[in-house]
């Protein structure tokens, strides 16, 4: 069996997936708390509050919510300018053929740490802290047949 596909992450992609990773973790529980209680402070010192402070009170309200989702589609942006754009990955018995930029590579099966399956894309982790990126605009109708293939050639 052979799968090749072409790498086409996008910012909103990395964004998704860096959103995911923060609300799930207990810094997203840190952050919804911090919101409600800057809103519910706000609620509670409005009228009485001068002007510097109703300015910082608003800045507070939208620090989660709005400023750290664009700080980070931000980072992604950046993140982006750094990847090669013609990177094409070919998964087949032997193990996965990076190439890019004239250059290839191959990562044997016993390499791959593990593949992770989620709504938007699969990830295929090539250590512990770098890996591919294939989304569903790529993978098409074949993201459960190549997720199990996936999974056979890493456990397997």
């Amino acid at each position: 069996m052979e799968y090749k596909y072409m790498c086409d992450v996008k910012a909103s992609d990395l964004w998704k997936m860096a959103m995911v990773r923060t609300y799930k973790a207990a810094i997203g529980v840190v952050n919804i708390v911090f919101t409600v209680a800057m809103i519910l402070l706000v609620f509670r010192f409005w009228k009485t509050a001068p002007d510097i402070l109703r300015v910082l009170m608003i800045f507070g309200c939208l620090v989660f919510p709005v400023i750290q989702p664009l700080a980070t589609y931000g980072m992604c942006v950046k993140q982006l300018e750094n990847m090669p754009r013609d990177m094409e990955l070919k998964f087949d018995d032997v193990g996965v053929h990076v190439s890019t930029g004239g250059q290839s590579e191959l990562i044997r099966w016993n390499k791959v740490k593990n593949a992770i399956k989620r709504n938007n894309m699969i990830v295929v982790m090539s250590d512990d802290s770098h890996g591919y990126m294939l989304t569903n605009r790529v993978l098409g109708n074949e993201k459960e047949e190549f997720y199990n293939f996936l999974c056979s050639k890493i456990r397997g």
